[in-house]
């Protein structure tokens, strides 16, 4: 697929294209991934582990097949040009490198080791021998001040301003309701006094940890912090309303789907953090956060289906980890998929229920992934949107995802850590609420490990 003028290599395998090219196998995809540009020339990205820092340094060992190759690989560069990478480390965003590879045969120099202001980020087995070892290095920092947030002190606040510069004040959130379909706006104080909870350490390190749940087997409510990377998008400037569940996936950054944040604004996007109980504003230990850019695919443009349905969101200011605030594992090369699919995922957001009713709290249902073979066979119809970069689910109750939940994560479990698989887009529907007795279709996240990291931030 075509990304801002590059096309995606592979996810990190070893495996070969065209005319046998072999892309090697690395254990770095969080921090590194090969590229191709549109003249058909390969390069390596890099992107740091963290955002924050005044000075840089990079150190790559790279390895060649045969001996002689160390014209092969290029130095490193800063990325996607100076001026631009110099205003990443000043804005405090994980600034990225790259290297281009030349008459490197029908394999690619392989990344041995990779490391960020001396800490070892990862290393990988050696080529057979013979062959040709090459260390890159690129030091560069900004003596400049790194850019905070603006924090808003909760004062009464006023309708936006007009220039683009001034602050923006969050916008007023419904008060408790018995009747979900008036949803009426007041005027609030926001944000409230910020409840003093113990910091979490750490971002990958933390990411997936599932928090506590009832005590009972095949119940559908979630509990509060049971998956605290649960939030939701608000869509507004002075009177907001719900649109779509996200999932934090790092300090900056949530992913949802494309068709809810598709052509929207900036100023118009609230992010609620830690959100559960949709009837009380302010929540107590909930945050709501401003955005400050949106990140969909090129192709979502002009191709507006499930296997393009992914989106970023880049918020405006960088949270602290909670109990009920932490991160979704973004999924990875080495997580293999099943042959025959078979994983059992969850699914959880505020959609409405079998009466087409709003959800005052989450709902979670656990879904199997089936075959995309199994998947067309059972919805002929849908054949189109059914492709080599989507997902399908369903159960046999019946139960899913419906209306409300776009967005919300396919979640499987690794190592017990909880794992972003796809991004719920399409449900068949039946009249006012969703045909569940047929398969969901999801973007599969998979597919875009290259396209999220480059574009979220840390």
């Amino acid at each position: 697929m075509k990304i801002d003028g590059l096309t995606f290599l592979g996810l990190s395998l070893t495996w070969s294209i065209g005319w046998g090219l072999i892309v090697p196998q690395h254990h770095c995809d969080n921090y590194f991934s090969y590229m191709k540009e549109s003249d058909g020339q390969y390069f390596g990205l890099f992107t740091a582990p963290r955002g924050g820092i005044n000075n840089v340094k990079w150190v790559a060992v790279f390895n060649a097949d045969k001996t002689d190759q160390s014209h092969t690989v290029g130095s490193l560069e800063l990325y996607p040009y100076k001026d631009q990478a110099f205003r990443d480390l000043q804005n405090g965003e994980r600034t990225k490198v790259s290297v281009r590879f030349q008459d490197f045969g029908n394999k690619l120099p392989k990344l041995l080791r990779l490391e960020f202001n001396e800490e070892l980020l990862c290393s990988n087995p050696e080529y057979d021998p013979p062959s040709s070892t090459m260390t890159r290095q690129r030091t560069y920092s900004t003596s400049g001040p790194i850019k905070t947030q603006t924090v808003y002190s909760p004062e009464p606040r006023h309708p936006p301003l007009s220039s683009s510069t001034q602050p923006r004040p969050p916008p007023t959130l419904p008060p408790p309701q018995t009747n979900l379909k008036s949803n009426p706006f007041l005027p609030s104080r926001w944000p409230p006094t910020p409840e003093v909870k113990p910091r979490i350490e750490g971002d990958f390190d933390e990411c997936g940890r599932e928090g506590f749940a009832f005590s009972q087997i095949g119940g559908t409510d979630v509990v509060r912090g049971q998956y605290p990377w649960l939030a939701a998008l608000y869509v507004g400037t002075t009177r907001a309303t719900y649109k779509c569940v996200v999932s934090v996936i790092s300090r900056r950054t949530v992913i949802t789907a494309a068709h809810c944040i598709f052509e929207k604004e900036t100023n118009e996007l609230w992010v609620y953090l830690g959100r559960h109980d949709r009837d009380k504003n302010p929540e107590d230990g909930a945050k709501l956060v401003g955005v400050s850019s949106v990140h969909t695919p090129d192709e979502y443009k002009d191709n507006r289906l499930p296997h393009t349905d992914v989106g970023l969101l880049i918020l405006a200011e960088t949270i602290e980890y909670t109990r009920y605030i932490r991160p979704l594992c973004l999924w990875t090369s080495d997580m293999n998929v099943p042959r025959n699919e078979g994983d059992s995922g969850v699914v959880a957001g505020w959609g409405v229920d079998m009466d087409a009713e709003k959800t005052r709290f989450p709902k979670m249902v656990t879904v199997s992934l089936v075959t995309r073979t199994t998947c067309r066979n059972k919805m002929a119809l849908a054949e189109d949107f059914i492709t080599d970069r989507t997902v399908c689910a369903g159960n046999s109750l019946s139960h899913g995802p419906c209306f409300g939940d776009s967005g919300g994560a396919l979640m499987v479990l690794r190592n017990n850590r909880w794992v972003v698989r796809g991004i719920v887009s399409l449900s068949p529907r039946k009249g006012e609420i969703c045909d569940l007795s047929n398969y969901v279709i999801y973007c599969d996240v998979s597919k875009y490990l290259t396209w999220i990291r480059r574009n979220m931030v840390s």
